[in-house]
């Protein structure tokens, strides 16, 4: 049984080019030639893992090397590097090339578009309502992901909305489930058979003259790192659910780009679509 900085090595190791072998204790800097990563992890409880401020539960142990786990730390890893590459084009405002334009329209609104990836980048507590906060004890926990075991009896009502299928083009099945009101993102199945992140190409469709997107190019939101950026956003600003089933996006990019610039601030896949246009 590998010890749990032992295991925290396995997963640096495999992730960064090193140039000896490291033992790494919870918040201790990882050096390698070509970065530095910070790594913070800890047990929370004998089922949840803390990494980075993220809290994991029902996918594992580091004692045990649960696939799921591993799938899901190599995933968060690369998601703060990401972000912030989000965060750095949408400075830019209109002036980016990846899509910024064709989704939040205007320069006006830069701040309040970069606030919403900013909590992702940073972590942040997640403000729940107060039924949630009553079996939890705070209103401010830490955002939590919980895998969906499809044999699990306890957990059969997700996995049925785990079940319900997308739009066309998309996963055909849900491949995480938010929940309104509450820290908590189920981790469904096929989260894990999806691609994590873009192709290192990948850029934003190329809109047309008649402002269609050229038949063919694809939704963004087929890519882990662009669902999970929609979720979180969903997650962190309650506000945008209602507005979200109001504008029936539902994965529709071109629907996406057809909002007004107001709308498209208060829609969670505008900003998924983003994200995964650029992070590429």
């Amino acid at each position: 049984m590998l010890s749990l900085s032992c295991w925290i090595s396995l997963l640096v190791s495999t992730l960064f080019t090193i140039s000896t072998a490291h033992v790494i204790n919870p918040s201790r800097n990882v050096l390698s030639s070509r970065q530095q990563v910070q790594v913070d992890i800890r047990y929370v409880d004998a089922d949840t893992v803390s990494f980075n401020g993220w809290e994991i539960s029902g996918c594992g142990t580091p004692q045990n090397m649960e696939p799921k786990l591993n799938g899901i730390l190599s995933f968060l890893f690369k998601i703060k590097p990401h972000l912030e590459a989000v965060v750095a084009d949408a400075q830019l405002g209109t002036r980016s090339s990846h899509g910024y334009t064709a989704f939040f329209k205007t320069s006006a609104n830069v701040r309040k578009v970069i606030s919403k990836y900013q909590a992702l980048v940073d972590v942040n507590p997640v403000l729940v309502n107060a039924e949630r906060a009553k079996v939890i004890g705070t209103r401010t926990p830490q955002p939590r992901f919980q895998c969906i075991n499809e044999n699990d009896p306890g957990t059969a009502d997700i996995m049925d909305q785990c079940n319900r299928v997308l739009g066309p083009g998309l996963s055909p099945q849900h491949p995480v489930i938010v929940h309104t009101g509450t820290e908590r993102i189920s981790i469904c199945p096929s989260f894990f058979t999806m691609k994590k992140y873009p192709p290192p190409q990948q850029k934003c469709p190329t809109l047309g003259a008649d402002g269609k997107f050229r038949p063919g190019e694809g939704a963004l939101l087929t890519n882990g790192f662009a669902y999970m950026v929609y979720a979180l956003v969903m997650m962190y600003n309650r506000e945008l659910y209602e507005t979200h089933a109001d504008f029936n996006a539902m994965w529709d990019m071109q629907y996406a780009v057809e909002l007004t610039a107001r709308q498209s601030l208060l829609n969670p896949e505008s900003y998924g679509f983003y994200a995964g246009g650029e992070s590429g």
